[in-house]
């Protein structure tokens, strides 16, 4: 019969995406949530595997699992976070390094964050400079935590957001594949504020407008066709649509 395999999230690795989004972008999926339940929301329970994951970059995970570690996606209020403080210091602070120069925070942050290999070291300490979380320009505080503090200075690149639905077919050896591709615009919206603000705000005048399929009383999840069609007609004219595909072999 069925069964269900569980994973805690620290042993939950990220798997290269195959057929790929974009071959030169390098993408892997990292497990999200629980994917069970989805198999009961889609109305396939006849699906042997099913499996939800989040799209990032290769090497993204580990990036943010060594931030995670560091302490930078602890959203509790700290006391000794003040205007003024560098960024060296945050660090120092945070991981008990014994002072703020670089080679020592460098020192302390490969003992906290435990890295698989020199490699993996060199890449993730890189990208912490590039962020300037090692250096000694002073920090705007944001939120009294570690968390809000370097995501308000976080710098304005072009976000890209990318979404793919496989559903494959073991008798007909076929894959059906949905694929969104967005770009965000750092002087107006994010590609997941545009898509995400535009649906709900499309959804929410439906509603107003006493749509039959949104007029139901109660908490309604968008996942029959009688919801969501009428929906992603309007979310299309606003530039966001999802590519099909039918993949064999």
């Amino acid at each position: 019969g069925p069964s269900t395999t569980f994973t805690p999230s620290p042993h939950a690795c990220p798997s290269k995406v195959s057929p790929a989004i974009e071959a030169s972008l390098r993408i892997v999926a990292y497990p999200n949530r629980d994917s069970v339940p989805f198999r009961a929301f889609y109305g396939i329970p006849e699906a042997h595997t099913v499996i939800r994951g989040s799209l990032r970059y290769d090497g993204n995970p580990a990036f943010v699992q060594a931030l995670a570690n560091l302490g930078w996606l602890e959203q509790d209020q700290k006391d000794w976070l003040r205007d003024g403080t560098t960024w060296a210091e945050i660090q120092q602070h945070a991981l008990g390094a014994s002072a703020k120069d670089e080679k020592s925070l460098i020192l302390r942050i490969k003992e906290v964050a435990q890295f698989t290999s020199e490699a993996e070291s060199e890449r993730i300490i890189s990208g912490m400079r590039w962020m300037g979380i090692l250096s000694s320009e002073k920090a705007l505080i944001a939120g009294g935590n570690l968390l809000d503090t370097p995501l308000h200075a976080a710098r304005e690149d072009n976000e890209f957001q990318a979404r793919r639905e496989r559903l494959g077919h073991a008798s007909t050896q076929e894959t059906l594949t949905s694929t969104l591709e967005l770009l965000g615009d750092p002087k107006r919206y994010s590609a997941m504020s545009h898509a995400v603000g535009t649906t709900c705000g499309i959804a929410a005048q439906l509603m107003m407008d006493g749509h039959p399929a949104l007029s139901k009383p109660g908490v309604l999840a968008p996942y029959k066709g009688e919801m969501c069609n009428p929906i992603r007609a309007l979310v299309e004219n606003e530039g966001i649509k999802m590519i099909e595909a039918t993949v064999k072999g």
